[in-house]
């Protein structure tokens, strides 16, 4: 089916400059970039069950922001069933774009952080659009939820041995389940990096 909308999950944690990050960008996306074209999904919402959270996961491609190799947004979302349009594992990400977050702020949107944050969202943005692109060869498929109870409290971190991906560019992942992105096949809006490189878990 055509893309309309995404649905963003940036990481919820408070101890790293990586998700300060995620939700900034998030912001940045759907109130400047893109706005009215993405969701921003809530995390205790979509695990309570409430149907506005779960109709916005099923009915867009969703882009998990991993602020550190925990990996909780792709895995709130693995513990459903769903498996991530695109991942961004953004230490990786930031190191392979020659940003150190180790002096970013945790709590004001200043510096590497603000930085960071708005060169997230232009990459988010620039891979939405090719996906919502008229005539674009990207198709989404609606999930179905698979509730996973058994797989809760992992004590590995990242995804490894449980996903497998396809390497878009250093910190940018595409799940090897989904389709290729538009510009994986020379298409599209983003910045096109072609030829993506399949990886075990992203780490």
């Amino acid at each position: 089916m055509a893309v309309r909308r995404i649905c963003m999950h940036a990481c919820g944690g408070i101890t790293r400059v990586g998700a300060t990050v995620a939700r900034l960008a998030t912001y940045v996306v759907a109130e400047e970039l893109i706005p009215e074209k993405t969701l921003i999904s809530c995390a205790p919402a979509f695990l309570r069950g409430v149907e506005e959270d779960v109709l916005m996961v099923v009915k867009s491609p969703s882009f998990a922001l991993d602020g550190c190799e925990w990996s909780c947004g792709t895995n709130l979302l693995y513990l459903a069933g769903i498996t991530p349009a695109v991942r961004f594992l953004l230490p990786e990400y930031a190191e392979a774009q020659g940003f150190d977050l180790t002096g970013g702020s945790r709590r004001f949107p200043s510096g590497v952080t603000l930085e960071f944050s708005r060169l997230v969202a232009e990459r988010v943005a620039g891979i939405a659009a090719g996906m919502m692109e008229r005539g674009s060869p990207y198709t989404f498929k609606r999930p179905e939820l698979k509730k996973q109870p058994e797989r809760w409290f992992r004590s590995a971190s990242n995804m490894a041995g449980l996903v497998d991906f396809v390497q878009i560019e250093p910190g940018i992942y595409r799940p090897d389940t989904m389709p290729p992105l538009p510009e994986e096949l020379g298409g599209g809006a983003g910045d096109a990096r072609a030829g993506g490189e399949e990886v075990d878990g992203g780490g």
